[in-house]
């Protein structure tokens, strides 16, 4: 079965993008906001929050960079109106964070500002390396003036943990996740249990300073390991969520911890770039295209 995925993943760039765009259809919330809107109001009425992303990133032109920060405005205003929980999710990069520093806090300084108007919240995507510490930079400016804000820190890292213990305390707001860049080997994990280990590490490490702790995976055991954990401790169900990609197959997981009473939020990805954003997680995860490919032709089956 390995073999079969990783052929799906091999021939998915020679493919028509109308067929990827039907494989990877269960990752992308539509392309318009509306499309995306309605998703979140279909999710809300399922009980999962939600954390909105306009799928792209590295603009290359000031113009497209002020065009990204608009529609992440509307989007704020967008959820007041309609009464959605949900919150957006940002990469510095697609504000401008490769035009140059002045850029970039122009845009989101004007985002701090939607989600003040809007009372709600803005979550700073965290990139590769060469991003890492003026994302944290970033941050640390816009707390001062808005302290709904938060990060993400990524546990494949060695510099993670230090990260955690020098920004965590009680309104501290930290989406914890694996990574996926390819990075330089010195300045990460390669073993698969080590970046696990550090995952289940940096949480507790949050949680312990008082920190709210976004879950980020879909790797069951650290799932399950950190919810045992937590019960253990008592820690309180308003200190945590769990959160994972719109489209990935664990609804029983899911439904189970909201049944519990604990918070899961969808990470919801939308916008024109769907066919690099597909193809890419399709690469991350070939165990991903072969249950999509399966459950296309059983569909199709089905129909007949």
């Amino acid at each position: 079965m390995k073999l079969i995925n990783n052929l799906i993943i091999q021939i998915i760039p020679f493919l028509p993008k109308f067929f990827v765009r039907i494989v990877a259809s269960p990752y992308i919330a539509g392309i318009s906001n509306n499309e995306m809107l309605k998703n979140v109001q279909k999710l809300n009425d399922k009980g999962y929050k939600v954390a909105i992303d306009i799928l792209g990133e590295h603009v290359e032109t000031e113009n497209e960079a002020s065009e990204v920060t608009n529609r992440y405005i509307s989007i704020y205003d967008e959820i007041t109106k309609r009464n959605l929980s949900a919150n957006i999710s940002i990469k510095l990069t697609h504000i401008g964070q490769d035009l140059g520093i002045h850029i970039v806090r122009n845009n989101l300084t004007r985002l701090i500002q939607a989600a003040e108007k809007n009372n709600n919240f803005l979550r700073l995507d965290m990139e590769n390396v060469p991003y890492t510490s003026e994302t944290i930079k970033l941050y640390k400016e816009m707390f001062e003036d808005y302290d709904q804000i938060g990060i993400v820190i990524q546990a494949y890292l060695h510099r993670s943990l230090d990260d955690i213990k020098s920004l965590s305390n009680e309104k501290f707001n930290v989406r914890i996740c694996k990574g996926i860049y390819v990075e330089d080997p010195e300045l990460v994990f390669n073993d698969y249990n080590d970046i696990r280990q550090n995952f289940i590490q940096l949480v507790k490490e949050a949680i312990n300073n008082g920190s709210y702790v976004g879950i980020a995976t879909h790797d069951e055991f650290l799932i399950d390991n950190l919810y045992a954990w937590l019960l253990q401790n008592n820690i309180p169900k308003d200190q945590f969520e769990f959160q994972v990609l719109h489209g990935v197959p664990m609804k029983k997981k899911l439904k189970k911890l909201m049944n519990e009473g604990n918070t899961v939020r969808v990470y919801l990805p939308f916008g024109d770039n769907w066919y690099d954003y597909s193809v890419r997680r399709l690469k991350e995860n070939p165990k991903m295209a072969g249950y999509i490919i399966k459950n296309l032709f059983l569909s199709i089956f089905r129909i007949k």
